[in-house]
């Protein structure tokens, strides 16, 4: 069924790519559009969007337009005639889309894979808000874009979920398969005249998942241990939770809950590190969390271990 459907992709981030390839399986784009690309590095070279990126690897041949405003670029609307696309999805972009683009007013329209059960987690940053809130299950919708914020109607959903240790990177590239391969098998299997879009009941719409701010980013050792350790593989890898010692920055990439053995006692002052043997870990406002995985400013990843090993850390000293 649907073998004569032609669809175009828009958009930027490694969200984007990481559903373009997983759509691209079932049926390549007629086209597709991303952000501009830009000047990037100490060298100044020309650096492309992550969907850029793909497009001219994987699917060289595919025709690309980069577009600071797809939504007003003629070579967008003239591409859609010429290839007669039956919709566009629209995902990980960063921009806002108007008619005639949106196309609101038609069956299909503009599509979007959002990785939330909307109408829960609308906005820019859902996956990061979900695991800040602990959640051990996210939804991944499709649906109609429409004027409002990840408000139309939805086709379909399917339901992820999250390990307990899972980080922000790999519950995004899960959630941007599962959402492109539920839509494939869907489209595969259902002729467009039966595809169903459910209004969503706004009075749910509890959960807005704001942009990160710079000022979540840094940890407040105030805090209990599971709120960080789930702030951190929220923002993990980037742009990853931060504090500092002596000054400098230390990134903490992963982390997680520990008792206070070897007779330190749970009531040390918040930012406290507890040292000895093994993994080093701060303590905070009910207990201790272990520093798995750290970056130090100007250096790599490495494991909390080798960090405490290599900075010659007193535990005298505080993060803050």
């Amino acid at each position: 069924m649907n073998e004569t459907l032609k669809y175009a992709f828009a958009g930027t981030g490694y969200f984007a790519a990481k559903c373009l390839e997983t759509l691209a399986r079932w049926k390549a784009p007629s086209f597709v559009a991303t952000s501009p690309s830009a000047v990037a590095g100490r060298g100044k070279k020309i650096s492309r969007s992550p969907v850029g990126e793909f497009v001219s690897g994987a699917m060289a041949g595919i025709p690309l337009i980069e577009s600071p405003d797809i939504s007003r670029d003629p070579r967008v609307l003239e591409m859609k005639h010429d290839f007669g696309v039956d919709f566009t999805f629209v995902t990980d972009f960063g921009q806002f889309i108007r008619e005639p683009l949106l196309s609101e007013a038609e069956r299909v329209g503009c599509l979007n894979i959002h990785p939330s059960a909307l109408p829960l987690y609308r906005g820019a940053a859902p996956i990061q808000r979900a695991l800040m809130d602990g959640a051990c299950e996210i939804g991944v919708s499709v649906f109609k874009l429409s004027r409002g914020m990840d408000a139309g109607p939805v086709l379909l959903m399917e339901r992820l979920e999250v390990g307990p240790e899972e980080n922000f990177m790999s519950v995004r590239d899960r959630a941007a398969e599962l959402g492109g391969r539920a839509f494939a098998e869907f489209a595969a299997r259902t002729p467009v005249e039966f595809w169903n879009f459910v209004p969503q009941n706004d009075a749910e719409a509890t959960t807005y998942a704001h942009k990160i701010t710079e000022d979540e980013e840094r940890i407040d050792w105030n805090r209990t241990t599971a709120e960080i350790a789930n702030l951190v593989r929220a923002l993990s890898p980037k742009p990853g939770a931060w504090t500092t010692m002596a000054g400098r920055r230390l990134t903490v990439l992963a982390a997680r809950p520990s008792g206070g053995e070897n007779g330190e006692t749970p009531h040390a002052a918040a930012g406290s590190l507890r040292l000895g043997r093994g993994t080093p870990a701060v303590a905070c406002g009910d207990g201790f969390l272990e520093l798995i995985t750290v970056l130090p400013e100007g250096r790599r990843p490495q494991p909390g271990e080798s960090w405490k090993n290599g900075s010659r850390a007193r535990a005298e000293e505080r993060l803050i």
